[in-house]
């Protein structure tokens, strides 16, 4: 019971996590920071595993972005403005903590079958972004049917990619 509470509060942690990046965009940047340094500190074999994790996932939006699949909100603080040629920070703090959330659950990821994780990921990932558009976070220039599928298949390859380097990290220990 104790192990059940535990991996629900890292999905509330992380839910809150995401509303803070997507909701408040660059508003909560500081505290998106804050947490996820906290989250190294006390999970410090997270922070290899997030980093390396995180590449693919925030090169792939890089890559709809200039496609035009994506498009984000210019921020309003000059601070971030270097972003708007690129995705925005926020996006990139999410990645890093989505990718230290699935570290830190990895015992009950890798017990999902692979089928498994591939429909929960491409659906979640692809929801996930669905929701972003209604938050205003993310702007989608063509049809939503197609971009939610598009997002999707994207999903399948990046739950396949998390799903090998669990595996590779948790048996070499390396992380």
């Amino acid at each position: 019971m104790a192990v059940t509470m535990k991996y629900v509060a890292i999905g509330l942690g992380f839910n809150l996590f995401w509303l803070l990046a997507v909701w408040g965009q660059y508003q909560y940047v500081g505290i998106l920071i804050s947490l996820l340094i906290g989250c190294w500190l006390f999970y410090h074999r997270s922070f290899p595993f997030a980093v390396i994790a995180s590449v693919i996932g925030v090169g792939g939006d890089y890559v709809l972005f200039h496609l035009g699949v994506m498009q984000f909100p210019l921020p309003t603080n000059p601070l971030f403005a270097p972003f708007s040629s690129f995705i925005p920070l926020w996006l990139i703090l999410l990645w890093l903590g989505f990718t230290s959330m699935v570290w830190i659950m990895r015992t009950q990821v890798l017990r999902l079958p692979l089928w498994g994780m591939i429909i929960g990921g491409s659906l979640g990932g692809a929801l996930s972004y669905r929701i972003g558009l209604t938050l205003e976070a993310v702007i989608w220039p063509y049809s939503e049917g197609i971009t939610f599928i598009g997002i999707g298949v994207v999903w399948v390859f990046y739950s396949i990619y998390l799903r090998w380097l669990l595996q590779v990290m948790t048996k070499r220990k390396t992380a």
